[in-house]
């Protein structure tokens, strides 16, 4: 089979109760924490709900592409399914050449030869990566998808909705801003939950501190249910909202109140903060997370479709632009 029959084929495989006080660090901040003893839990202690507050993470793909980042990803994704007792895939995304960018008799020759020569070279990448992935041992696989791009970020969309979660890097740097596209896809049209580094992000040993960043819209209340599993282990969860302008009794504290009792009837105690609005909503929810060493933080994410282009809102090209601490976004 030639190499150009082997790229055709390939597109085939294609505590419930408020309590207002300033915050401790001097900032001007609204605090509100959940006492588990004011929370009536007739059936379960809040030990027994906690530990099975949410399902954990069974299946958990992976981004590769052959680039050094890839070690970044595999090690936060196999602590993860260490952590779960989940299987691991690897999506490696081998981006084929734009037809669109070549015309004539020419140009079709040169796509074929610069397809033929992207197939040869992800060839040798997939080699390599299967046999990092065969030290992980025997819950794990490898998945190709090599492809055009507007096809790849679909079907890349389309492989995580079976999984879990799906780990990826932000799109910042020269190695992962060809992925942009791919990850915004992923992030507005899978359904599933995105776990997001920075480049070049340190592993953790494990995510303790968990900061909730609330808006009373579905977007936030898909974010928490995807970060679940993690959420109902952290030993510290904050739900925090930034106070934009004055409003409501409490300055805002009462759109808290409903999510903060839904988390403690899953035998989770959160600690709950209105921040004020001094700079940008995204740089007072990455202040609030720097000060209290946030291991992850977990936000709705917002956006909407124009012909197909992602259009991000401020708060979430924000944060995926400029947070040094990993993601945890859903749509």
């Amino acid at each position: 089979m030639t190499q150009r029959k082997r790229a055709t084929g390939s597109l085939r495989r294609i505590k419930a109760g408020i309590l207002l006080r300033a915050d401790k660090s001097g900032h001007e901040a609204i605090d509100a924490e959940v006492n588990m003893n004011d929370v009536s839990l007739p059936h379960a202690s809040a030990a027994e709900l906690k530990a099975g507050a949410a399902a954990a993470y069974r299946d958990i793909a992976v981004h590769l592409d052959g680039t050094p980042e890839d070690e970044v990803r595999l090690a936060h994704a196999e602590a993860l399914a260490v952590r779960f007792g989940g299987r691991l895939t690897g999506l490696f995304t081998n981006l084929l050449p734009n037809p669109a960018s070549f015309a004539g008799d020419f140009g079709v020759t040169a796509l074929g030869q610069l397809t033929d020569s992207a197939v040869a070279e992800g060839d040798v990448v997939e080699r390599r990566l299967r046999q990092r992935l065969a030290r992980i041992g025997s819950q794990q696989q490898l998945r190709r998808i090599e492809t055009f791009p507007g096809l790849l970020e679909e079907a890349v969309a389309r492989e995580t909705r079976w999984n879990d979660l799906f780990v990826a890097t932000c799109a910042r740097d020269d190695d992962s801003a060809r992925w942009e596209a791919m990850v915004e896809t992923a992030l507005f049209d899978s359904a599933r939950g995105l776990y997001l580094l920075p480049p070049k992000a340190t592993q953790r040993s494990t995510i303790q501190s968990i900061l909730i960043a609330w808006v009373d819209s579905r977007e936030s209340a898909r974010a928490v249910a995807e970060a679940m599993p993690l959420i109902a282990q952290a030993s510290s969860v904050q739900l925090v909202t930034v106070q934009e302008e004055p409003h409501g009794r409490m300055g805002g504290a009462e759109v808290l109140a409903d999510i903060t009792g839904h988390l403690a009837h899953h035998g989770i105690n959160v600690d709950v903060a209105v921040l004020p609005l001094k700079t940008t909503v995204s740089e007072a929810i990455l202040q609030k997370a720097y000060r209290s060493a946030t291991d992850l933080i977990v936000a709705g994410a917002y956006g909407h479709s124009r012909f197909r282009e992602w259009i991000l809102g401020g708060v979430t090209r924000d944060l995926l632009a400029t947070s040094p601490i990993p993601l945890l976004l859903a749509h």
